[in-house]
């Protein structure tokens, strides 16, 4: 049984802790303000599941009909309700033939989510987490993918004070991130306008300057990207300036890491689609190059995929100052994001998780 920390800490809000609970795999059940008017939600490694034992179905029927998903007067046979064939609200729904069976299950996990995203509008309800292990029988439907579950809820929050306190300061420099599952979320146009925002670091203020999205939408749209880790508020350039020598990593090291990957990737679309897939990676770097700093100006893509510092760059890698090394680190988690999307876009899902799988086996670029 555990609780999220003070109520100062971003982990006491909703949408903080479901992505600790979803970053650490847990499962169990969330309670929101436990006692007699609680509501709990089943995860499953981190992700919103529907689980027989725990599901509320007349809330569930209730929901159904308010939104119109079927219409009411609902005329159920109820002598078949609780019999060994028709357990349950659900069976009787699919078998009075409202709902074709996989819109049934599919409209659980809907219904938790949209049930679980209103209390993103209250100002601190009580969380605890109690973890519980769910046999897969239990299980309806596989879970909801936690980041776009939140980033859903901090579209639809129409009580953004509350959050506002988790804002950096004006002063405090804000950094772009690209985790491994960036690849995997359904940014909407804003979220994406504001990330590339930050394709070098700035600090609040000069991003409310330059943002087109307004303060307010700014602020929201901000703290969506930080509960995901997609920026970071922490990063310090003074402090890196003062500590690179000791704390960055082997530039040659990462460069021989990246290259191992973006080849890989390059010869698998070249075996799949043949000479095209080469020239798909080459338009790809191209258009990705244009967001990325321009210290990319002097890497020059090879026909295996790999990148190839000019001469001048070559002699001095691991010379450059700590911002540019950085902005060297992440320009190559964005190149690799993007050529998975590449993957995806042109062979689909299957060939993606393929992908991903050997990229994750071969670690983090260093």
């Amino acid at each position: 049984m555990t609780e999220p920390y003070g109520k100062n800490d971003p982990l006491h809000s909703l949408p903080f802790y479901l992505f600790h609970l979803w970053e650490n795999q847990k499962t169990g059940r969330l309670l929101l303000n436990p006692g007699p008017y609680e509501r709990q939600f089943c995860l499953v490694k981190g992700e919103l599941t529907p689980v027989k034992k725990y599901f509320p179905e007349k809330d569930f029927l209730d929901w159904l009909q308010e939104t119109r998903r079927i219409e009411p007067p609902l005329k159920f046979n109820h002598h078949l309700l609780g019999s060994e064939r028709i357990p349950s609200i659900v069976a009787l729904i699919i078998e009075q033939k409202f709902l074709q069976p996989a819109e049934a299950l599919e409209l659980t996990r809907e219904f938790l989510s949209s049930k679980l995203i209103e209390y993103f509008n209250l100002p601190q309800p009580k969380l605890l987490f109690i973890e519980e292990e769910f046999p897969a029988e239990e299980i309806l439907i596989k879970g909801v993918f936690t980041p776009d579950l939140i980033l859903k809820g901090f579209r639809q929050t129409t009580r953004f004070d509350h959050y506002k306190r988790f804002l950096p300061a004006e002063k405090e420099t804000i950094a772009r991130q690209v985790p491994a599952y960036a690849r995997r979320l359904d940014l909407k146009s804003h979220e994406l306008y504001l990330w590339n925002q930050l394709q070098k670091p700035l600090t609040f203020s000069q991003l409310l300057e330059n943002s087109w999205l307004g303060p307010t939408e700014t602020g929201r749209t901000l703290l969506a990207l930080a509960c995901l880790k997609l920026v970071d508020f922490n990063f310090n350039p003074a402090a890196l300036e003062n500590n690179g020598r000791t704390f960055l990593p082997d530039l040659e090291k990462s460069l021989q890491a990246f290259n191992e990957k973006s080849a890989f990737i390059c010869r698998y679309l070249t075996k799949q689609l043949g000479p095209v897939g080469f020239n798909l990676i080459e338009k790809c770097y191209r258009e990705i190059q244009e967001y990325l700093d321009p210290i990319f100006r002097n890497l020059e893509l090879r026909t295996d995929g790999s990148l190839e510092p000019r001469a001048m760059l070559k002699m001095s890698l691991n010379e450059l100052n700590p911002e540019d090394r950085k902005n060297l680190l992440r320009g190559f988690d964005e190149i690799l994001a993007a050529e998975l999307l590449l993957v995806k876009k042109n062979l689909g899902n299957q060939h993606e998780e393929t992908v991903a799988r050997y990229l994750s086996r071969t670690g983090e670029i260093i």
